[in-house]
């Protein structure tokens, strides 16, 4: 830019009367544009990832692709409306793109926060926290991210208690460092293409299957297609502990063995051609519901719903070999159990039908919507 396109810029963004504001609707603006999608998680996803991890004043929370900073700055807001007072968390971030660490610095510095942010380095291969562990790890990392290891050197370390993740597809190295990086006590979230919670190639289903059988995973939840810029295909979000044990605030229930799935695959709304979001009910909805599983203070006694959530014993995903994706487990709402005459039968079915066909319908303009975006 000119100098006089400069100052232009400098005098408009000083009569902006709220410039964390502004900068959000920047950021917003770039990843609508296809520019920089790649550091930028929208703010239904952050908010629902947050919300599910609670985190409070004092913890620590880390982001090992941190991008903008959206998720940490959202756990600094967390802390400061649910707690009552501006608590400031410790917040750490690394990010292997210079640009996204200097879009996260410029966020931190227009939100007055303050942030430990490492790199640029690959967090894969250059952990800049050896030595430290986390209350609360988020991650919205590349999917199905391939070169992670191009020498193979990665994939023998000592880093993968659940197996060498392949070299082809970082997913489950991701999965292993989100795990790793929690403290005690500590919680994760992570982001991952749906197809990682039932593909069956070995050595992905071998570290699901050790995830489990080592009950640091303790839910998942299937999430439509179109949340994220540039990710055309269907997620899910998987949830971390390292204790399901009663813990006061955080939850009263024993779940040791036990996984929560949730199934909201129709949870989000349009917003603009091939871009939906998850909107403030259903993100409530599903942090409701696995703050009732956990057995939180101020929440219902938790409860199967059909076509909504289920919660599984370990030995149940065992015999679906380890298959963990809540579609496959989330029954729909049952049938009566007295069969009823057959003109209100054949009602029922003809009622179905047309469910089932406007369904299509929906799918088949959503699956044109995202055709269109390539």
């Amino acid at each position: 830019m000119r100098d006089r396109e400069v100052a232009f810029l400098i005098d408009w963004v000083a009569a902006a009367e709220d410039p964390a504001e502004l900068f959000d609707a920047c950021l917003d603006q770039t990843q609508t544009l296809g520019k920089g999608g790649y550091y930028y998680t929208p703010s239904d996803v952050t908010r629902l990832f947050i919300s599910l991890m609670e985190p409070a004043e004092g913890e620590a929370v880390y982001d090992p692709v941190c991008g903008s900073g959206g998720f940490l700055l959202r756990a600094r807001e967390y802390v400061a409306a649910h707690d009552g007072r501006p608590g400031e968390p410790a917040l750490y971030g690394q990010d292997t793109n210079r640009t996204a660490l200097l879009t996260a610095s410029m966020n931190f510095s227009v939100h007055d926060a303050v942030a430990h942010l490492a790199g640029p380095a690959s967090t894969l291969a250059d952990d800049r926290f050896p030595d430290l562990d986390f209350d609360v790890v988020v991650a919205n990392p590349p999917f199905n991210q391939s070169g992670w290891d191009e020498h193979g050197i990665l994939r023998e370390s000592p880093f993968w208690p659940y197996g060498p993740p392949p070299a082809g597809n970082a997913n489950f190295a991701w999965a292993q460092h989100v795990v790793r990086k929690m403290s005690p006590s500590g919680r994760g979230a992570l982001l991952l293409p749906t197809g990682a919670a039932s593909t069956v190639k070995d050595a992905e289903s071998q570290i699901r299957a050790a995830l489990v059988d080592d009950d640091v995973l303790s839910g998942v939840v299937e999430l439509p297609a179109g949340l994220i810029p540039h990710v055309r295909n269907p997620v899910s979000l998987w949830l971390f502990s390292k204790s399901k044990k009663p813990r006061g605030k955080w939850g009263r229930n024993d779940r040791s063995g036990q996984f929560l799935l949730i199934d909201a695959r129709d949870s989000a709304t349009q917003v603009k051609r091939g871009r939906r979001a998850v909107p403030e009910e259903a993100r409530e909805r599903i942090a409701a519901t696995f703050a009732a599983w956990r057995g939180a203070p101020g929440h219902a006694p938790y409860e199967d719903v059909p076509g909504w959530c289920r919660s599984l014993s370990r030995d149940e995903i065992a015999k679906t070999e380890y298959d963990v994706l809540p579609s496959h487990h989330v029954a729909s709402p049952l049938a009566r159990s007295v069969l009823p005459d057959a003109p209100e039968r054949a009602a029922e079915l003809t009622d179905e039908l047309l469910g089932l066909f406007e369904t299509s319908r929906r799918l088949e303009d959503e699956l044109r919507d995202l055709l269109g975006q390539l």
